[in-house]
């Protein structure tokens, strides 16, 4: 069953595309670009952003003030939590193909013996809050990104990310902290992104401060 109230003609047509299973929720001021594929049970937070030619197939839950650019592929079991930066042509790879079988082709098994092929999972792909995606970047089935963390662009990730860590490469591998392990702590328990609009709007000075030249995040926060 579509759910949808307040979306543009053209998101409703788009909409209407989609497989009659398809349930989709939405925040407030939720922008969905032109040209993008979705189906399954989707949920999406206020101010979410999804960029043209983005795909969103699976259970998928997208928190407040998550931005997708252009040309994303969230496929599985996938939750990205608040006030991310995704850039392009990422992929969340939640779901793979089962390869015990004569064939591999999921498109051959529909075609060519109206059967469907069974979709094979390691795990749904979890990621906190506040996370950057560089470029191109591939996260696979079964891991978890931490808060805070940066993932380089070209990036395969196949293990989990701890908070606040910058990675990169393939596979990606830690390469250093955005932050001091004291500053880490304080800002995964101070968890800003939880904050109202309002204390959001008070604390312009904790947002436009150099966290590496502090020793107290709470002498920052109004």
């Amino acid at each position: 069953m579509l759910e949808y109230t307040t979306y543009s003609k053209y998101i409703r047509a788009l909409l209407d595309l989609a497989p009659v299973e398809t349930s989709i929720q939405a925040g407030e001021n939720v922008d969905i670009g032109r040209g993008c594929k979705i189906q399954g049970d989707i949920s999406l937070g206020d101010e979410v952003r999804i960029g043209s030619n983005t795909t969103l197939d699976g259970k998928v839950t997208i928190e407040d003030g998550t931005n997708l650019v252009d040309r994303n592929e969230v496929i599985g079991t996938v939750q990205i939590g608040k006030y991310c930066a995704i850039a392009r042509r990422v992929t969340f790879q939640g779901r793979n193909h089962l390869m015990h079988n004569p064939g591999i082709q999921m498109r051959f098994y529909r075609e060519k013996l109206d059967d469907r092929l069974e979709e094979v999972t390691n795990g749904p792909i979890v990621i906190g809050s506040d996370v950057w995606i560089g470029t191109e970047s591939i996260i696979l089935s079964d891991v978890e990104i931490g808060s805070g963390a940066v993932i380089g662009a070209g990036s395969i990730v196949t293990d989990d990310v701890e908070p606040y860590s910058v990675v990169a490469g393939v596979p990606a591998q830690h390469k250093k902290w955005r932050f001091s392990e004291h500053i880490r702590e304080q800002l995964l328990e101070e968890k800003w992104w939880e904050w109202s609009e309002q204390k959001i709007q008070r604390n312009r000075e904790f947002f436009q401060t150099d966290l590496r030249t502090v020793d107290d995040l709470q002498s920052l926060v109004r």
